[in-house]
């Protein structure tokens, strides 16, 4: 059942950018601190055109010299090291404990799960050109790992939809 709604196979590809700066980063004390990281980017392709901006806080102890926390989302993200203050690489600090919270908003042109196929018709929904997310969480290094925990909320999508929708992840990545 539900057969007849599906998309229909067709290759995806997209080209995504984004930008963040390390704006503001300040210690509070010897061991605290904290940062604002702006974003914006785009992604061009028949699975998803939309531009994007946002930005992110972060407080914490030994707080990481990177940019920062990503949503899931197409292209990922490398999170690594910029200097040797990061703890995850620091012979004087091998841990840090913190937490953030981020905004991202996006003009979106096209996407696929709402608009359909590119090449073959499909169904579709009526989507909303502006979507917003809102986003939380905490992160903690020991020595050169990283676990990140990440609740999000996304504001509706498509015209008819029930709600908004909640979701997170949950990161462990190791720097080498």
């Amino acid at each position: 059942m539900g057969w007849n709604y599906q998309l229909k196979d067709e290759p995806g590809v997209n080209f995504i950018m984004e930008r963040k700066w390390r704006l503001y980063a300040r210690a509070l004390s010897d061991t605290l601190g904290v940062d604002f990281i702006p974003h914006a980017g785009a992604s061009v392709g028949n699975v998803q055109t939309y531009a994007n901006t946002g930005g992110m806080v972060r407080l914490g102890f030994n707080l990481p010299s990177d940019f920062g926390v990503d949503l899931i989302r197409g292209g990922g993200s490398v999170s690594a090291p910029v200097n040797d203050d990061d703890p995850r690489v620091s012979p004087k600090k091998n841990w840090s404990a913190f937490i953030f919270a981020g905004v991202d908003g996006r003009a979106v042109a096209r996407d696929i799960f709402l608009d359909g196929n590119t090449f073959k018709d499909s169904p579709s929904v009526e989507k909303k050109n502006f979507v917003g997310d809102a986003y939380y969480g905490i992160g903690v290094i020991w020595g050169t790992w990283q676990l990140t925990c990440t609740q999000a909320v996304r504001t509706i999508e498509f015209k008819g939809q029930d709600g908004m929708s909640y979701f997170g992840s949950i990161t462990l990545s190791k720097a080498f």
